[in-house]
């Protein structure tokens, strides 16, 4: 089954991200708040109304911080639609990437012709209920002091520097470029530009892991609107259609009891979005890639065949500016954007949309007609990423 220009997205919305509701007295929203005017902001850009909704398509993405078993139905009520058919994002990081699919599959099935994907968190201001840990991280990480992903990609940094003689320069090169991208985009929170020698000093997080190797947590809302091709001509913006796509999760790279850490499900998910959107890598005008931090950036790129993997030379010679070969987080990305919980991962699906809208202002790259994004959700134990998807969008289908 292909997707392929079976859907495309109509409409995107992004709230202004803040930090603010961790100390007294300080103003705050919650989470239906950021959720209703990201909501509204996808509408309005598609030039719909909510009534347009209403016997549509609704997928709604869990927030780490929000344990309710009936999110898209609370997500539904707070925002006063009433959807023919709900989805749940449970993919993390990775939902909004791997919606883009269901969606699609959804409105290719005459169900129905809109989809509103929605995801929003408030983590500063809410602290939600407790959550319980997995198992494997609960009696085989917490116990030795693995205490989060920080500790998790760690590991894998380190892994990553001793096979491939990554040193602290390719690093910076990545985290330097992305910042640059955030100087020229007004909605980004971290704007002041990075140097290399700022990023090399900066203190450590947990060794190798720097403090801007990793993403910024914040609050924030944000959506898109897909629709099927024919209703997508008759709205306001130009359509951006879904090409290819892929999802993979539990990948192991390996025997699944020594799994290769180096090696994510972006290898199976993106050959299937390559495959299914029958464009070649010389076709990507830009990458938005799932960055919670800087070295996972890094080992996306090597999976999705741009080159080989530990690659040091390519990662030295390759411009990643959005004048240069092979322009990446033309937007600042998550680390510079900020990551409000698995809503952070839409980022990326709006960016490639703005950009291939020729709406990317200061930092659009001339002539983008085709882009890639990524998602990925849960460190799991023993392996890299539990769930991952890739997107390939294009102006034309």
């Amino acid at each position: 089954m292909s997707l392929r220009g079976k859907a495309a997205i109509v409409g995107v919305g992004e709230t202004p991200v803040d930090r603010l509701g961790g100390k007294p007295g300080e103003p705050r929203k919650v989470t239906a708040e950021y959720l209703s005017w990201a909501a509204r902001l996808a509408l309005e850009d598609a030039g719909l109304t909510k009534k347009d909704l209403d016997g549509q398509g609704l997928a709604a993405i869990y927030t780490t911080n929000h344990s309710q078993p009936f999110w898209p139905e609370e997500a539904a009520n707070i925002l006063g639609i009433a959807p023919a058919v709900s989805l749940a994002g449970g993919n993390g990081g990775a939902s909004a990437v791997s919606l883009l699919g269901h969606g699609a599959a959804m409105i290719d099935s005459g169900v129905v012709d809109l989809v509103l994907v929605v995801a929003a968190a408030a983590p500063f201001s809410e602290r939600g209920r407790t959550r319980a840990e997995p198992a494997d991280t609960r009696d085989f990480e917490m116990p030795f002091g693995v205490m989060g992903p920080n500790c998790k990609i760690s590991f894998v940094m380190s892994r990553y520097m001793h096979e491939s003689g990554m040193t602290v320069d390719h690093f910076g090169k990545i985290a330097v470029t992305a910042r640059h991208h955030a100087t020229l985009n007004p909605d980004a929170y971290l704007r002041k530009p990075l140097t290399l020698e700022e990023y090399k000093s900066s203190r450590l997080i947990s060794d190798p892991i720097r403090l801007y190797d990793c993403v910024l947590p914040a609050n924030g809302g944000k959506a898109y609107i897909m629709a099927s091709p024919e209703r997508a001509k008759t709205l306001r913006r130009s359509p951006v259609y879904l090409l290819g796509w892929g999802e993979r999760n539990n990948a192991s790279a390996g025997p699944r009891s020594n799994a290769n850490p180096l090696i994510t499900g972006i290898l199976e998910s993106g050959k299937a979005a390559f495959e299914m959107a029958g464009v070649s890598h010389k076709d990507i005008a830009l990458l938005a890639l799932y960055d919670d931090y800087v070295p996972i950036i890094m080992l996306q790129i090597e999976d999705l065949g741009f080159c080989g993997k530990n690659d040091r030379v390519f990662f030295e010679k390759t411009d990643f500016t959005i004048k240069g070969d092979l322009p990446i987080q033309t937007g600042g990305g998550m680390i510079n954007c900020g990551q409000p919980s698995t809503t952070g991962g839409m980022l990326h699906v709006i960016e490639v949309a703005r950009q291939l809208r020729g709406e990317g202002g200061a930092r659009q790259v001339a002539d983008a007609k085709v882009g890639l994004a990524t998602g990925l959700g849960a460190v799991n134990y023993g392996k890299n990423f539990g769930c991952t998807a890739a997107a390939i969008l294009g102006s034309e289908p």
